[in-house]
């Protein structure tokens, strides 16, 4: 029986608030805290093992313990990560997230595959407006102006994806929803970024640090 650590759970209850009791923890596929002090790795603390490399990466105090800070630089790991996602097509990708630069789209996580047009499968980002961007399974951009991020300041940031609606979070509250409609493609080997948002020096994050990143088979439900 795989372990959760007890601080996943806090994370989660911080994060998402009522939402973090009707999760099944069995269902994280990749969770980095972001805790290290040095060096090039990101630790997977799923419990499935996708430590994740990340060249350059700077260590720095986050929301929950250290946090990781990208310039221009992002991590990477490459594997069998998500297919058990088209069994249901229910995705959810997140992390807090806190820039201190901003002047295009900046990537914060993704999961790259070559069936998607420019490897664009899965993308959480953030426009040149500072407002949320994203691709939920296919490259079909969206964004929502419904909120405008600000430079220096910590957001929790989650996109909720089932093929038939991706719904978008930002700090525990519902932003919207966008009507998706189609079946999510079963995805073999693919790659998980973190801060860019397509590959490697395609829409990199400028300068922004990041805690607690995690990917799961979860939907949310809209908060009251």
């Amino acid at each position: 029986m795989k372990i959760i650590p007890i601080s996943i759970i806090f994370v989660l209850v911080f994060s998402l608030g009522a939402q973090a009791a009707k999760l099944d923890l069995s269902r994280l596929l990749v969770f980095y805290p972001c805790d290290e002090t040095s060096g090039e790795t990101l630790k997977d603390a799923s419990g499935r093992g996708w430590d994740a490399t990340v060249p350059n990466a700077k260590w720095e105090k986050g929301v929950f313990g250290n946090a990781v800070r990208l310039q221009k630089t992002n991590s990477e790991v490459k594997g069998d990560i998500i297919s058990s996602t088209a069994k249901t097509g229910e995705i959810s990708i997140m992390c807090w997230f806190n820039m201190s630069a901003h002047s295009t789209y900046n990537g914060l996580v993704s999961i790259a595959h070559p069936s998607c047009d420019a490897s664009c499968c899965y993308r959480l980002m953030v426009n040149p407006a500072k407002q949320p961007f994203w691709n939920a399974g296919q490259h079909v951009d969206r964004s929502s102006t419904k909120i405008t991020f600000e430079l220096n300041k910590w957001y929790h940031y989650a996109m909720v994806v089932s093929g038939k609606t991706t719904k978008i979070y930002v700090d525990g509250k519902f932003i919207g929803e966008m009507d998706e409609n189609f079946s999510p493609p079963q995805f073999d080997t693919v790659t998980v970024y973190v801060g860019t948002g397509e590959k490697p020096g395609t829409w990199t994050v400028e300068n922004a640090a990041f805690d607690e990143v995690m990917i799961g088979m979860w939907l949310l439900k809209k908060m009251k």
